[in-house]
């Protein structure tokens, strides 16, 4: 019978794989979203422990369809009204 693989702790699970965590809420701001300043820092101090951190300051690629759609629909009521 075939033996299964041994189970990983999580300090192990963390030196063996990444994890890619993605916010729209900035670093600065996670006291006042948890609503709790010493959470946040404990959730911070884990999750940034041995971490990469790349800021993106760009318009959002996910909204920017809906963005479009809604741009164009008011500019087909906007052409009506006039």
């Amino acid at each position: 019978m075939p033996r299964a693989p041994p189970r990983l702790t999580p300090v192990q699970l963390c030196r063996e794989s990444s994890t890619i965590l993605t916010t729209n809420v900035g670093i600065g701001d996670w006291a006042g979203a948890f609503g709790d300043a010493t959470i946040a820092a404990a959730m911070l101090d884990r999750l940034l422990h041995r971490a990469a951190v790349a800021g993106i300051d760009s318009p959002s690629y996910r909204l920017r369809g809906h963005q479009n759609q809604a741009e164009a629909i008011r500019a087909g009521v906007n052409a009506r009204v006039s």
